[in-house]
């Protein structure tokens, strides 16, 4: 597999992956902000986000009726639906693609579900690699709690309810989450991730977030031409 830099895409993609609660939206977000600030051509998408299957996600979900290899397929057309209608086309256009959560989200919670691996790999080959991947590695307590500030309980699939782990949500939640981190530190130096401290500051990540993003990209390539005045 080839990054889009690689394939000789003028935009460029940078990922953000880790846990629920990880703090990783928080930060793609303030990049998003910061670029957007400087006058750079900046697009976002976010993981199960296609208007084409939202509807139906969401109806599976709700009534829980969605298998292992439904979700996976569900969430595959998804992200095919917004690959090809959304990331390539402003790649193609010079952008500077923002994603939170890639392939790489599929490839940990469909394998902890129990979907083969090889064959969960299989239904992305179609993807290229992002040019960047950011991964926000917090503790599982840090990530639970900022779940938890948020709203009064845990989601039934975001604690892995439908696997049976365990009747307690809460420890549900920490051994699937678990197992999703165990399988995202085994991608870590395959996907060359770029490894982040969640459990720090929201701004210390964010300066290191910066630091890398405009040491590693040529920031000027991707800036909004300016309208010369009349």
């Amino acid at each position: 597999m080839k990054t889009f830099a690689q394939l000789g895409f003028p935009g460029r993609l940078i990922a953000v992956e880790g846990l629920d609660g990880s703090g990783k939206s928080t930060q793609i977000y303030l990049l998003k902000r910061w670029l957007e600030a400087e006058g750079i051509k900046v697009y976002f998408s976010e993981w199960n986000s296609s208007e084409l299957v939202k509807a139906a996600t969401s109806k599976g979900k709700k009534q829980e009726l969605l298998t292992p290899t439904t979700f996976s397929l569900i969430h595959a057309t998804d992200f095919a639906d917004r690959y090809e209608r959304h990331l390539v086309p402003l790649l193609r256009a010079g952008y500077l693609v923002l994603c939170d959560r890639y392939i790489f989200t599929a490839f940990g919670r469909d394998i902890v579900r129990g979907c083969p691996p090889q064959w969960v790999r299989d239904i992305y080959s179609f993807a290229a690699l992002p040019d960047l991947t950011f991964f926000f590695q917090a503790d599982l307590e840090v990530s639970l709690n900022r779940i938890l500030d948020g709203r009064p309980q845990l989601k039934y699939f975001e604690a892995g309810m439908d696997l049976r782990l365990s009747p307690d949500p809460y420890e549900s939640f920490r051994i699937f989450q678990g197992r999703i981190l165990e399988q995202y530190l085994a991608m870590s130096s395959e996907f060359n991730f770029l490894l982040m401290d969640a459990n720090s500051s929201i701004e210390a990540q964010q300066n290191i977030v910066r630091s890398l993003v405009a040491g590693k990209l040529d920031l000027a390539a991707f800036a909004r031409k300016k309208t010369p005045p009349a």
